[in-house]
């Protein structure tokens, strides 16, 4: 519950741990995630409904980390196939990724992967990939690279702040204006406080039964059910 302490003239903002109803609505949000489980089979030219995330997940991974620079370009246009799956110019962005990303680009992404590492938003960033000049994708690629560890933080999922508030997103440089979240040091700050926010709420809200990624999506399906009041609380006081 979030209240406020009044000191004189002064108003602090505290908070109080997430109360039974609050997980269970979380919890709910995260079972209930419905975004589109779908990929572009890019070989045989058709759009695949997988049955859940799961497949999605694996299929996207799998042509990432393959050593076929094709497979890995096709990986990277699922990223933006899927991040784009309720946008009707989707499409279009992906045939431009397809178009305009070269062999060299992808093997410079494929060294950033060896020994399975996952690189930083930083140096994805630099690679220049046509289609991933904002923040969001870059994170979406990182998702798909280790959903365990890493989320996605977009103009959706920072509707999650408060003005009052204390938590990671708070401090997030964008504004009311702008379109997308800036590429910047302060929002990549920002972005590993919030993927250990959301660690931290499966450990000690869940067990650590849900991945990064799982928590991420819970407050990312409450907001677009139009239950927004309820995320910020959440989110606030977790």
């Amino acid at each position: 519950m979030t209240r406020f302490l009044t000191v004189g003239d002064k108003s602090t903002y505290y908070t109080m741990p997430l109360n039974h109803n609050q997980q269970q609505t979380l919890k709910c949000s995260i079972i209930g995630y419905s975004f589109p489980a779908i990929y572009y089979d890019f070989t045989n030219k058709r759009k695949v409904n997988a049955p859940n995330m799961g497949v999605v997940e694996e299929y996207i991974f799998r042509l990432l980390r393959s050593n076929n620079v094709i497979d890995v370009k096709y990986g990277l246009a699922n990223v933006l196939y899927w991040g784009y799956a309720r946008i009707p110019y989707g499409l279009t962005r992906v045939h431009n990724f397809i178009k305009n990303t070269t062999d060299n680009q992808i093997n410079r992404f494929q060294e950033l992967l060896l020994n399975g590492a996952v690189p930083n938003m930083a140096t994805i960033k630099n690679l220049h990939l046509t289609e991933f000049s904002g923040m969001s994708f870059l994170f979406k690629v990182l998702m798909f690279l280790d959903p365990i560890n890493y989320c996605v933080l977009d103009t959706k999922v920072s509707k999650l702040r408060i003005p009052e508030g204390t938590k990671a997103l708070s401090h997030l440089a964008f504004g009311p204006k702008e379109t997308r979240i800036r590429i910047s040091q302060n929002n990549e700050n920002v972005y590993n406080s919030w993927r250990e926010e959301c660690r931290a709420i499966s450990g000690q809200y869940y067990n650590n039964v849900y991945r990064v990624a799982d928590i991420e999506r819970g407050f990312f399906n409450l907001i677009q059910t139009d239950e927004l009041a309820t995320a910020q609380k959440i989110y606030n006081n977790a």
